[in-house]
């Protein structure tokens, strides 16, 4: 038992690397998730270790320690992925029910409040906490559920409102929250003696990582989404004439869309432009030719919701804030490329 408890604490500490390498934009929230599951896989490989109450003890507190605010940090991973936006008192707020929890969990031992009483015996050569659960010990099932109810909420609730990154990734997150809840119930009715959520937590961490792997290639994983201006700010342009709808001005200084050459010149020139994903630059140039959103939606397969996710992390990523402010600064590359 101590060896596949070890093996599995070696392989959540090179996901914690992996989790590094896999996601560039750094989200705290995913890499506090991947901590916490190395904590509580190392609380129960120290609980194999044990040889006396004491030991025992604080090996359960360390485990205790990452199961308590595992699920805060995989709930504010959902969130974002859900295109939320909440008040920074949120935060907040859950690290401080989060600490009262784990003061409540840790106390076997010294209150009689989570284990009413607690002793340590070697059963079948593996170290064990024979408990007796005490008042508070229900509070902690409470905990969970209320974290994992909110997570399956926020995934459905952001797939009817259309604000979640993309409804089969949503779905598939709902499906390891619903995974998770279901192999710790089945844990606590059992009373088996393997934590399989050690396992399963691996799984999930894999599965995460692959998810977020795929978003970062499309660039939908900022969620700090920049408003997109109403194409009404872009007047009418004839192409063929290249004049602006409903007057005789040639759009010679003030262009509202660019030719293929032109546009290629703008991303030679461009130095900003590498910062953007592949797709982010299928966008880009599909918006410089002053195609409408559907219209690129159409062309690219997917759905306008995800190209005007793009487009804010184009003008995100440009410093920039319309289509208008694009075009005008996009106009001083074309000249820089013609002389």
């Amino acid at each position: 038992m101590t060896i596949i408890y070890g093996i599995v604490l070696v392989i959540s500490l090179l996901m914690i690397g992996i989790c590094y390498h896999v996601d560039r934009k750094r989200d705290i929230s995913l890499m506090l998730l991947f901590i916490s599951i190395a904590v509580c896989n190392l609380g129960y490989f120290l609980m194999t270790l044990a040889t006396n109450l004491d030991f025992a003890l604080w090996a359960n507190r360390i485990s205790y320690l990452g199961n308590v605010f595992l699920p805060c940090f995989m709930l504010m991973m959902i969130i974002q992925l859900s295109g939320y936006r909440y008040p920074k008192i949120v935060p907040r707020i859950l690290i401080a029910i989060n600490i009262v929890m784990l003061l409540i969990t840790i106390s076997g031992g010294i209150l009689p409040i989570y284990y009413k009483d607690v002793a340590f015996e070697i059963i079948n050569g593996i170290p064990t906490l024979i408990k007796e659960y005490g008042p508070l010990h229900n509070f902690y099932k409470v905990y969970l559920f209320g974290y994992f109810g909110a997570m399956v909420v926020v995934i459905i609730k952001s797939t009817i409102t259309k604000t979640c990154i993309s409804n089969k990734h949503a779905a598939f997150l709902a499906f390891l929250v619903i995974t998770n809840i279901s192999i710790w119930l089945a844990e606590n009715l059992l009373d088996a003696e393997f934590e399989f959520l050690s396992v399963s937590y691996i799984i999930t961490e894999g599965l995460i990582l692959f998810i977020y792997a795929i978003l970062q290639d499309y660039g939908l994983l900022d969620t700090k989404f920049i408003e997109e201006a109403s194409e009404k700010t872009i007047p009418e342009v004839n192409k063929t004439q290249n004049t602006i709808y409903g007057t005789d001005m040639p759009c010679k200084e003030i262009v509202r869309f660019f030719t293929q050459e032109q546009i290629d010149n703008i991303f030679s020139c461009w130095d900003e432009i590498e910062k953007l994903s592949q797709r982010e630059c299928e966008v880009l140039r599909y918006i410089l030719a002053n195609e409408k959103r559907h219209v690129i939606a159409e062309e690219l397969f997917v759905t306008e919701s995800t190209i005007k996710k793009h487009t804010s992390n184009i003008f995100r990523k440009l410093e920039i804030s319309s289509r208008a402010e694009l075009f005008e600064k996009a106009m001083q590359f074309t000249h820089s490329s013609q002389q």
